[in-house]
């Protein structure tokens, strides 16, 4: 990370050692050669009277961190600058040296302006017609997430040839039995080789035509994508794709993409037959819910806190809460893996009253600064 400390002009060498050694000796990963005199990633607003020091290292292509603190004028200088830059349209933010633990919540500020590669949807099959909220237009998507749909039929995705050796199928579920596990394996092989042969960044899966004409189902396959950190959806739910491809940008990781299955003043219920097994505490083999075939997972979600969310087919609004997993019960009428998760008054409120849809994204941890720093800055709305 390249900082550059801001300073008034006459500040001796030794206050600045004297500083970067303190720096030094608070935030651990970071050494002498973090700190620069042009090109810097953040500003360090040592005192006052050190706003054309700045402003001197900004360039509007860019985004900045500041870091400040109540002495010696730091907060003043940095509030001074960073005003003049919101003019200028050129993005901000003061983080609070005193409070700040480490350097993470800069490392995921920065990440921000590194997460906008164009990534490559393949969308398999077409989008279930239910999904009434949850179709964004495609040129949208490329515009605003610089996420390219390319579509393909089942039948290219049948044509595949199944490769050999382990696949990610075999290294999540290769103990498990069941009875469509040769089918289903197969099934997730093409799709594994279907994904390299066409240079797919995330998929989007027609999954209940696959239910409709054999006898296995995809949940699993794309279980076992989610878990190699894969965007994979089901339902071919490009709303959910969209938000997915997102955290995994920022993040490395992958959601669980679930069903909202109700709402009280308490919390909200969540359930679906996919999901990445790393985020339960246990899991089975039970058959998909709404067709009673196939194979699906079982799991029990682990009781931890994690963020929620979602973006509307519009993408003028994003949900983002946080929530608390309370309970993991298995009820016979819904998606096989369910979770209870205790929200606010006001994220339950905006569920009921004014969803976005109604796949959300779940995710063990606080996401939430970098998530509306992010669709924040692509002029989306945080609800």
């Amino acid at each position: 990370m390249k900082i550059f400390i801001a300073a008034f002009n006459d500040i001796s060498e030794k206050q600045i050692n004297k500083a970067v050694n303190n720096f030094i000796t608070k935030f651990k990963s970071t050494g002498a050669e973090d700190f620069v005199y042009d090109d810097p990633e953040v500003i360090w607003f040592l005192t006052g009277g050190s706003e054309h020091n700045a402003l001197k290292r900004i360039e509007s292509k860019n985004r900045y961190c500041f870091i400040a603190s109540a002495n010696d004028n730091s907060w003043a200088a940095a509030t001074e600058v960073k005003a003049l830059l919101n003019e200028k349209g050129i993005n901000t933010r003061i983080f609070d040296y005193d409070n700040l633990e480490s350097l993470a919540p800069l490392y995921d500020y920065i990440k921000v302006q590194d997460s906008d590669k164009c990534t490559r949807l393949g969308l398999i099959g077409q989008s279930a017609d239910w999904l009434v909220a949850s179709i964004p237009d495609k040129d949208l998507l490329k515009e605003v997430l610089n996420i390219e749909i390319h579509e393909f039929s089942h039948g290219e995705l049948n044509d595949v040839v199944s490769p050999s050796g382990n696949t990610a199928f075999d290294n999540v579920f290769k103990e498990y039995k069941f009875g469509s596990k040769p089918e289903t394996a197969d099934y997730s092989a093409k799709l594994q080789s279907f994904v390299s042969l066409h240079n797919l960044d995330a998929i989007a899966l027609d999954c209940f035509s696959i239910i409709k004409d054999s006898s296995f189902t995809a949940c699993l396959s794309l279980s076992a994508l989610n878990e190699n950190n894969f965007p994979a959806v089901c339902e071919g739910d490009l709303c959910s794709a969209a938000g997915m491809i997102v955290f995994q940008r920022l993040t490395g990781k992958v959601p669980w993409m679930a069903n909202l299955n109700y709402v009280n003043n308490g919390f909200a219920e969540f359930s679906h037959c996919t999901a990445p097994v790393s985020l339960m505490d246990g899991f089975t083999v039970d058959t998909h819910f709404e067709t009673g075939k196939g194979a699906a997972i079982r799991g029990q979600l682990k009781k931890q806190q994690v963020t929620v969310f979602r973006v509307d087919r519009n993408l003028e609004h994003c949900f983002l809460s946080l929530g608390e997993v309370v309970e993991t019960d298995f009820k016979e009428n819904a998606c096989r893996t369910q979770a209870r998760i205790r929200m606010s008054a006001k994220s339950l409120f905006l569920l009921r009253e004014y969803p976005l849809g109604n796949h959300h994204l779940i995710a063990p941890g606080d996401h939430t600064d970098i998530l509306s720093e992010y669709f924040s800055n692509k002029g989306l709305r945080i609800v």
